[in-house]
């Protein structure tokens, strides 16, 4: 490994004087500053609309971003011995975010707005990176296999107690979930959708506490391996959901958290829908139904009764946000 990082580190114009893993990666001390070496899988054109992006944000906003960096051939990846892709990429002595801080998580919802106020790429031209389905088509394919769940553990004669509870729980978080999907056949989500093309509207794709740093008064943004064109309310709505799980679904933060974004980019209607009907929608129940369903019946995983457990215990709560949000929304 040592000889292997030593034949990376030599093909680019920095002198590294200290190293050290991390998360995946190695965090070097360079006579350049900090930098992140790290194996990567992407495609060129995937690598080439990351930068794209960073760039947007660097050259609009002066932001700090983890901009990847060209060896001494002017390439983005290096190879190493076993043909594998390595990236360097500028890095940053900075904490993540604590999801239980709420001026913390304020100062990153506030950011999420100042990041798709630039994301702005003109057009989804042939080539880039595009949400490949809707919110829409998502929220039908996973009723669909709720639907599926419920009527194969109704037809089974013996049933453990994670079964015996996702029945007892379906109706209640099914008709939230149908409710969700009306709200975004109602609210013109097509016609957001194809703003959304058109303008080239970027979604970072991973906005959550390991990806935002906090250095001072700056805020660096890292890691935008899964950003695409799409609708951008879609980090909104995972940071939201992320804080309120950490927060006991706190309704104050909550609405905090909305009006913050909303400052630095302003919402249209439809956008506040979208976000609420995603809010509205139990993402968590799902999760737990379909890894059940894709799971060995056989075994029942005390793990996730826990989890669906929990998720009920915290329901009363969580109505009380939504009624919150939905007056700042609806």
């Amino acid at each position: 490994m040592e000889d292997k990082l030593e034949e990376i580190i030599r093909q680019y114009p920095c002198q590294v004087r200290s190293r050290r893993r991390t998360r995946g990666a190695f965090l070097l001390e360079t006579d350049q500053g900090l930098r992140l070496l790290k194996e990567c899988s992407a495609s060129q054109v995937r690598m080439e609309f990351e930068e794209r992006v960073k760039e947007q944000l660097i050259r609009q906003g002066n932001l700090p971003v983890d901009h990847t960096y060209k060896n001494n051939r002017e390439e983005y990846f290096t190879k190493d011995n076993y043909r594998n892709n390595w990236v360097m990429r500028q890095w940053y002595a900075g904490e993540e975010c604590d999801m239980k801080d709420h001026p913390c998580v304020m100062r990153c919802a506030g950011h999420l707005g100042r990041l798709h106020a630039l994301l702005e790429l003109g057009g989804a031209e042939e080539g880039v990176y595009i949400q490949k389905e809707s919110i829409r088509q998502e929220m039908e394919r996973h009723n669909k296999e709720m639907k599926r769940v419920r009527s194969y553990i109704r037809g089974k004669k013996q049933k453990n107690e994670m079964e015996i509870c996702l029945l007892e729980a379906f109706d209640i978080f099914y008709g939230q979930a149908c409710l969700a999907q009306s709200l975004l056949q109602e609210c013109g989500y097509e016609e957001l959708w194809n703003k959304t093309l058109a303008k080239g509207l970027v979604r970072h794709g991973s906005y959550t506490y390991h990806n935002v740093l906090f250095m001072g008064k700056d805020i660096a943004t890292t890691n935008f391996d899964k950003a695409e064109i799409g609708i951008q309310v879609r980090d909104l709505y995972d940071l939201l959901r992320k804080a309120m799980e950490k927060n006991a679904w706190h309704p104050e933060l909550g609405r905090c958290l909305i009006q913050t974004y909303d400052r630095e980019r302003s919402m249209e209607d439809s956008e506040k829908t979208v976000l609420y009907a995603m809010l509205l929608y139990p993402e968590k129940y799902w999760k737990l139904v379909n890894f059940y369903y894709n799971s060995r019946k056989s075994w029942m995983s005390s793990k996730n009764l826990e989890k669906l457990l929990k998720i009920r215990g915290q329901e009363e709560q969580r109505i009380r946000f939504l009624k919150e949000v939905k007056g700042i929304l609806m």
